[in-house]
């Protein structure tokens, strides 16, 4: 997983470079003048060095956007970084160069050999959990104890989104229930669906979506995920999960469900029907999404909505929430051309 300090750490180093690179351009002579060293012959040189230094600046500020993506970026400077102590070592050896013209080796190189080992190692350990180490069976996994393999099947789906059901009764009691089901139906008409559990025990989300013919979707983001996460628990009938779970409701236009104040894109959305499972005596609903509110740059002009600058968060499993990292966008796929990113 990409840490924060790893992208901190190559944009530093970017920034860093491309000033460093900058200062013996600008001012060949003068890294040769703090140290007491003689001036070379030919400072073109060390503008050159300079020049690939500060090429090295943008390879990192590139990397930072998505250091396990771009570790070809790192490893290269790690090498770089490795190599320009030993050869600063073999000019001390010869008398080349003076010891003090070793702080450029301390701030260009040896500060970094940390923490780019530890992205590289990031990088390997991740390959390492990729690969297929044991095939397990229905006959194995069936008789996992239920929470075992409740979160085992749960996570093979894969990431999925995470967001907050807004419901109310007809007496006016309010509910609210996070669901990682969520999926696109159609987008003419605008419908969506999601599945409820099996009905054994009662269902408020369920009942209020049956009795008052709509329901909002709101994104969970970062700033609520201990509040939203909380919302799963069996609170009775007659306790808010707005309430208990600190959040606030929020109604727009005259839309009766409520909505989540404190999400950034939220839907409001009509019944359209309910669908029995038998299989699993799950509850398939299908909805018609009537508005959407979102922050204003979240919308692009072609009409893609950037979840990613709302702070929408993504599930795993049950209970292991994620933040999205962008790659990127790609074309609209055709049979006569290859993919362009956009």
């Amino acid at each position: 997983m990409v840490k924060i300090w790893m992208k901190k750490t190559l944009l530093i180093a970017g920034i860093y470079n491309i000033l460093w690179g900058a200062w013996a351009v600008l001012f060949p002579n003068m890294a040769f003048e703090l140290a007491g060293a003689e001036l070379p012959n030919y400072p073109q040189i060390w503008q050159c060095v300079g020049m690939i230094v500060g090429v090295y600046g943008l390879g990192y500020l590139i990397a930072a956007k998505s250091p396990l993506k771009h570790w070809p970026i790192v490893m290269v400077g790690l090498l770089g970084k490795i190599f320009g102590p030993i050869g600063f070592a073999w000019s001390i050896y010869q008398g080349t160069f003076p010891i003090k013209f070793g702080w450029n080796i301390l701030f260009n190189d040896l500060i970094w050999w940390i923490p780019f080992t530890f992205i590289l190692k990031a990088v390997w350990d991740r390959r390492g959990h990729s690969q297929i180490t044991k095939g397990i069976d229905e006959s194995e996994f069936s008789h996992f104890p239920d929470r075992k393999r409740a979160t085992f099947i749960n996570g093979l789906s894969g990431y999925k989104s995470s967001n907050l059901i807004g419901t109310i009764d007809g007496n006016g009691h309010t509910n609210l229930s996070i669901i990682s089901s969520l999926f696109h139906l159609g987008a003419s008409p605008a419908l969506v669906g999601f599945i409820i559990r099996p009905s054994s025990a009662r269902r408020d989300t369920l009942e209020n979506i049956l009795e008052t013919k709509c329901f909002t979707i709101n994104h969970v983001n970062k700033d609520i995920l201990e509040q939203a996460h909380q919302t799963s628990a069996r609170y009775p009938q007659e306790v808010s999960e707005f309430d208990a779970c600190d959040l606030t409701a929020e109604y727009l236009d005259q839309f009766k469900a409520p909505f989540v104040a404190e999400s950034r894109i939220k839907m409001a959305v009509e019944l359209v029907r309910e669908e029995k499972i038998i299989e699993n005596n799950t509850h398939f609903i299908i909805g018609r999404i009537k508005k959407v509110y979102l922050p204003e740059d979240c919308l692009d002009d072609d009409g893609h909505v950037d979840i990613n600058r709302a702070g929408s968060l993504c599930v795993s499993g049950l209970d292991t929430y994620l933040e999205g990292e962008l790659i990127g966008r790609l074309s609209y796929a055709k049979t006569d051309r290859k993919p362009q990113w956009i």
